[in-house]
This record gives C-alpha cells, sequence and structure tokens, in this order.
C-alpha cells in the first residue's frame, strides 16, 4: 500500500484511471470507425474504392478481364495508374490523374513492364522498330472494354495491316503464307520468336523460320553461304524467298525457270556452267537443283551436290568433286 493513501483511495483512483483509458480507446474505435465508414474521398485515401466513387463505368469495363480489380488479384488501379497526387480526390480538375494516351512511349512500356516482364514488352522497350517509331503499348493494346485476344485493339490480322497495308497485298500473291486464312499470324514469326529485323537480333531471321522449318536447320558442315546469317547482306532465308508471298512458287524471289535461273544467277555467275561441252546436250539447261540438291546446307557434299551422281560418273577424276 502506498504511504499517505487509504484502502479506499487508492481504490477510487485505480478506477478512475481505468475508465479514463476506456475513454480514450473507446474515443480512438468510434474516431477510427468514423473515418472508415466514410467516403475515401473524404479521407484522402487512394485506394481501388475511392477510384471507383467516381469511375464505376471503367471498373465495369474491366470485369471479367485479367486487369479486374475485383477478382482478388493483385491488379490494383494504381498499379497503372500511378503517380496520382492524393489532393486529386478532392479536386479532380485542378489535380488531374496522369493521362497514359499522352504519356511518352518509353514510360508507358516500362510501366506495362512492371507486370509483363515478356520479350515481347522488353523488346518494345528495348530494341523493337515500333520503339523507334515512338509506339507503345496503346498503339495496339487497350486495357479497357476489351475483349480482343490479347487485349488487342481490333482483330491481331485487321490490326496489323492497319499500318501496314502494302504487305496484305503479298499475301494475295499465289505463293504465301496462311495469314489471310487464318492459318498462320503475325505474332508468330514477329513476335513469339522475340525478334523483328536481323539488325535488332543476333540470332537473325533464319532463326525465325526454323522455328516451323526445322529441316532446314543444321548445322550443316557445309553450308550454302546465302543460308547463313553472316554471309549475305539481308541474311539467310530472306535471301532466296520473300517472307510474305511471291508470284514464284514456295516464296521464291526471283524466277528459276531456265535458260537463265535467275534465282541463282543473282549470286553464282559461272560462265560456262550450264552449257558446257563436256556435260553434252544432256544437261544443257538442266535447272540446278538437279544437281545441287541439298541448296540449305549439306552433309556429304562442299558443292551442294546430290551424291547419287557418283553413279553416272559424274565424280570421276578430271570431273567434279563431290
Amino acid at each position: 500500500m502506498r504511504e499517505g493513501y487509504t484502502p479506499h483511495e487508492m481504490h477510487g483512483t485505480t478506477g478512475r484511471r481505468v475508465v479514463f483509458v476506456c475513454l480514450i480507446i473507446g474515443a480512438w474505435i468510434g474516431s477510427a470507425a468514423a473515418f472508415f465508414a466514410a467516403p475515401s474521398s473524404e479521407r484522402g485515401d487512394l485506394t481501388d474504392a475511392a477510384c471507383l466513387e467516381c469511375h464505376q463505368s471503367d471498373a465495369a469495363a474491366l470485369v471479367g478481364t485479367a486487369h479486374d480489380t475485383a477478382a482478388a488479384r493483385v491488379v490494383s488501379c494504381r498499379g497503372c495508374h500511378a503517380g496520382i497526387d492524393p489532393a486529386h480526390l478532392e479536386d479532380p480538375e485542378e489535380n488531374p490523374a496522369p493521362d497514359l494516351e499522352t504519356m511518352a512511349a518509353d514510360s508507358l512500356t516500362r510501366a506495362c513492364a512492371t507486370c509483363h516482364a515478356h520479350p515481347h514488352t522488353l523488346n518494345l522497350y528495348e530494341r523493337d522498330p515500333h520503339e523507334a517509331a515512338g509506339l507503345s503499348c496503346n498503339a495496339c493494346h487497350r486495357v479497357h472494354d476489351n475483349r480482343h485476344l490479347g487485349l488487342l485493339i481490333d482483330d491481331e490480322t485487321n490490326l496489323c495491316f492497319s499500318c501496314h497495308p502494302a504487305t496484305k497485298g503479298d499475301f494475295a500473291m499465289p505463293s504465301h503464307h496462311p495469314v489471310l486464312e487464318g492459318v498462320v499470324a503475325c505474332r508468330e514469326c514477329h513476335i513469339e520468336v522475340a525478334q523483328s529485323a536481323k539488325q535488332r537480333v543476333a540470332t537473325g531471321t533464319g532463326n525465325t523460320c526454323t522455328v516451323c522449318h526445322a529441316r532446314f536447320q543444321g548445322p550443316y558442315p557445309f553450308e550454302h553461304a546465302a543460308a547463313v546469317e553472316y554471309s549475305t547482306e539481308e541474311g539467310g532465308c530472306n535471301t532466296c524467298h520473300a517472307a510474305h508471298g511471291s508470284a514464284q512458287p514456295r516464296l521464291l524471289k526471283q524466277p528459276y525457270d531456265g535458260p537463265d535461273f535467275a534465282l541463282c544467277a543473282q549470286c553464282h555467275v559461272v560462265p560456262g556452267h550450264q552449257f558446257n561441252a563436256n556435260h553434252g546436250a544432256m544437261w544443257a539447261g538442266v535447272p540446278c537443283s538437279d544437281c545441287h540438291v541439298d541448296v540449305h546446307g549439306s552433309y556429304e557434299s562442299k558443292h551442294l551436290l546430290d551424291p547419287s551422281l557418283a553413279t553416272q560418273g559424274c565424280f570421276l577424276a578430271g570431273c567434279h568433286q563431290l
């Protein structure tokens, strides 16, 4: 017992303290309840709930999409609309939220890459031709009120043709990749392999082609210089083939008909090669690929020749070497 206090006085002092503490706690609980019951705009709290008090239509447009803020995912309004001044809740006109439509292309792409760390997004930020043209994610994608695959602004093929109309004509050529038929999509060559042009990708465009045309991938001990990336200006497959479409068969850039065989003659000029007297009339004007069968590369012949020519005496002394 404290000196100078009677038991009655001690009890009364302790009781008053307990009552005082209870009053403080009760006041705090009441204030907190009033705070959280108040509209978010009155609390100055930048939450999704605060955004939806004014932007209900935007929230409705996200329902069922990957960016649905009500779907218990990690997505929130401020995940995309960052940098909003809390004063925006009090006076939106004086303190407008950042406009994603007018944001610098690299800034917007960086914001998207925070969640979408995909090679396509990273390339768009670093080395893609679209980035060089000042285009960002919202040039092709729309987040709100969109049910297109990949949140594209339009059907993929139509979207690409809207900026690349000349390319659409290539797919009307007699020999073409079946893009208009819906068998192949633009992204399969231009995005999913994370490359768009040789000068921007170390591996070159040939890696794109061999994703589908794997039998031509090699490596070959005897390479056809035109088919490898480092030997020609355009590089690899594009030396002989037009990727989108061509009037020639097999997407070839040049005619492959005699007597000129323009496709091969664009690189190979060998006087007398086609009409060599030693060949006789039997071989005059024979297509190059009748003998040079492995035009993409060979495992047996440095001249890409058909080994079966040995049975016709082509590899006898004084003639060809395999």
